[in-house]
C-alpha cells in the first residue's frame, strides 16, 4: 500500500536521507504505544530480526519489555504462585 503525505520542507529535511523509513518507524512506534502492534512485528516491517527490533525500540527511548513496576510485581507474584514458591 502506498500512502502519500505532503510534508513541509522543514519536516522533510529533518527526516534525513531516508524520509520514508523514518516516517514508517515513527508510525510503527505510535502503533506500539497504542498496543496495536508488537515490537517484534514492527521490527519485521522494518526488516529487523527480533533482537535488532528490541535494540531499535530501546534506542527510541523506550524500555523493552514496557512494564510498569506494578505490572512486573503482579507477573512475579503470579509466576511464584504457579511455581509454588
Amino acid at each position: 500500500m502506498t500512502l502519500q503525505l505532503d510534508l513541509p520542507q522543514e519536516v522533510h529535511k529533518l527526516l534525513g536521507p531516508k524520509p520514508e523509513r523514518e516516517a514508517l518507524a515513527a508510525l510503527l512506534l505510535h502503533l506500539i504505544r497504542q498496543d496495536k502492534l508488537t515490537v517484534a512485528r514492527a521490527g519485521e516491517l522494518l526488516g529487523l530480526d527480533r533482537w535488532e527490533a528490541i535494540d531499535w525500540y530501546n534506542a527510541q527511548g523506550y524500555q523493552y519489555p514496557d512494564y510498569s513496576h506494578e505490572e512486573l510485581a503482579h507477573d512475579l507474584r503470579v509466576a511464584r504462585d504457579d511455581l509454588g514458591l
